[in-house]
């Protein structure tokens, strides 16, 4: 569950600190107070691409940090078990940002990479968008809809990875019969591709070592120069050097009394400087220009380079061309083996077979209770005899995600014929289907929170009411935060937090509160009448308030 979420210094944020409790919380503010601003510091905690953009004037860097109760997440501590990560319950995902472009994540203070932030993301929190309702219009989100209800995502995943291998199989089998063909002409070529390189013999790591080398005898003279200088800073011929002025510092301590401490301390700083000009010295000693060292590591840099050139790769990576070419040449002097190709095939096909056939077993399965659940908020919505089915139509060939396609099917009257969603459903009634499989979702879900963005936008009245019932249902065993201009849906948040734009001594900033019933009587109705707020708005705001409190309390 997400706990609390701070922002510092992004966009109007100049430090925002919000407090999130269990159950269902909604957010209010008028447009372009800074509600998406909220979304955007989650968004970035949780691994979206940062914009430097976002970082307010005139700071350099942003910051934005979430923090997370996981203690009944048992994935999420094992995964950061596996990472090395500490976690006593508590998960603070932190994301830094720099105005010269650069991104810095942490997760309980440990650096990670944003894949690392978007791994773990799916077990803390699902958001869904205003315009998620657009993605009905594409089949390919029918199909990924119900295999995601029926629990099928590692089935998807594995079945993707076996028609894979299978197409690779059988694409190499076809090739195996043509490579037959041209086996002496190959051979031949690689051959002579080897024969440059077993006698150029490069080496793994071999040019990091040459670059190193080359660098130290190249610049032999600045390196000289630099130890004489050092070695003249410890002793000098005028006696001005480090030794001899701690010989004078001796002499003088030794003049204050009987002070050992301050004498020991001398002698060990004597050694320490005689150790030091003894290392220079030597490293002075050994120093020495070698030219034709040299010479020959430029010769062999170029050597590699070019060779790296006629291969089309990095000069580091030529052991491992060498040894890839040995593989493949001595693949085809043993000659194919096409049994063996033909026996991976098959294993690949029977994989695929067997999981996609399980994988269209489920579907069938899971679909009529998918439409059903979805079904059933329906009438609440505004949609009383609508209805919904999956439709599975068999392939003509496999594919990759399976042996049918999946596409949904809806009538809004009763005596229509079920015809595709994409052609038959207006805008509203898209936006209201898509808001149903959310919180049919939702209620499905294991995922501890929530988040909804405006996706009451385009209703109102009883229909506003029943998805305000519908989230505070959700936040029965759920973290729910919904962002809404909808009063019925604000007025049935456990809590209530209003976003507002103020003008401070360091501009304008966006600020979040949680309001009290009073206040969230005037907000409930500055959303209900806009901006001139009359006293029977009011009336009606606190009515609407009381009656959802009484009713909450009743049930």
């Amino acid at each position: 569950m997400l706990t609390e979420l701070t922002l510092h210094h992004l966009a109007l944020a100049e430090r925002l600190q919000i407090e999130l409790a269990p159950g269902l919380s909604v957010i209010t503010g008028e447009t372009g107070a800074g509600k998406s601003l909220l979304l955007t510091g989650l968004g970035l905690c949780l691994g979206d691409r940062a914009d430097v953009a976002q970082i307010r004037a005139p700071h350099e860097r942003a910051e934005v940090s979430a923090c997370f109760d996981v203690s009944a997440l048992p994935e999420v501590r094992a995964w950061l078990q596996e990472q090395e990560i500490d976690c006593d319950g508590e998960l603070v995902l932190r994301r830094v940002l720099h105005a010269d472009g650069r991104s810095r994540a942490l997760i309980n203070g440990r650096p990670v990479t944003l894949a690392d932030l978007r791994q773990i993301t799916p077990w803390l929190m699902d958001i869904h968008s205003q315009h998620e309702h657009h993605l009905l219009l594409r089949k390919e989100q029918h199909r990924l809809m119900l295999d995601n209800f029926a629990q099928q995502g590692d089935v998807v995943r594995r079945l993707a990875q076996h028609y894979r291998l299978w197409q690779e199989a059988e694409a190499g089998l076809q090739g195996a019969h043509h490579e037959q063909q041209k086996l002496g002409e190959r051979a031949l070529f690689l051959r002579h591709q080897l024969e440059e390189l077993e006698k150029l013999a490069p080496r793994r790591g071999e040019v990091e070592l040459i670059e190193s080398e080359y660098d130290r005898l190249a610049h032999v003279d600045s390196r000289r120069e630099h130890l004489l200088a050092a070695l003249a800073l410890l002793d000098d011929e005028e006696g001005q050097g480090l030794l001899p002025q701690l010989t004078q510092l001796r002499q003088r301590l030794q003049q204050v009394g009987d002070e050992p401490v301050l004498l020991d301390f001398c002698q060990q700083a004597r050694l320490q400087l005689d150790e030091l000009r003894r290392t220079l010295s030597e490293q002075l000693e050994h120093l020495e220009a070698d030219p034709a060292r040299l010479q020959w590591l430029d010769e062999r840099l170029a050597q590699l380079h070019r060779q790296a050139r006629r291969h089309g790769c990095e000069p580091t990576e030529l052991a491992a061309v060498q040894e890839r070419l040995q593989a493949e040449l001595a693949a085809i002097e043993a000659g194919l083996d096409l049994a063996q190709l033909q026996a991976r095939a098959q294993q690949a096909r029977q994989d695929y077979e067997r999981d996609a056939t399980a994988l269209s077993q489920a579907r069938q399965a899971a679909a009529a209770t998918f439409a059903t659940a979805i079904c059933a908020h329906l009438p609440a919505l505004g949609m009383p005899h609508a209805q919904l089915q999956f439709q599975l139509r068999p392939l003509a060939s496999a594919s990759s995600s399976g042996l049918e396609e999946v596409e949904l099917l809806f009538c809004a009257d009763p005596g229509q014929a079920l015809r595709p969603l994409a052609k038959v459903a207006s805008g509203g009634e898209l936006s209201r289907i898509s808001l149903a499989i959310q919180v049919v979702y939702a209620a499905h879900s294991q995922v501890p929170t929530l988040v909804f963005d405006e996706v009451d936008v385009g209703v109102s009245g009883r229909v506003a009411d029943a998805v305000g019932r519908l989230l505070r249902q959700l936040g029965s065993h759920a973290q729910i935060l919904c962002v809404t201009h909808q009063p019925q849906v604000a007025a049935q948040g456990h809590q209530h937090l209003h976003v507002e734009k103020r003008q401070t001594e360091a501009g304008t900033e966006t600020q979040v509160r949680p309001l009290q019933h009073e206040e969230r009587v005037e907000e409930l109705a500055r959303l209900s009448g806009g901006a001139h707020i009359s006293r029977e708005t009011l009336q009606h705001a606190r009515a609407l308030l009381e009656q959802t409190i009484e009713v909450l309390s009743s049930s």
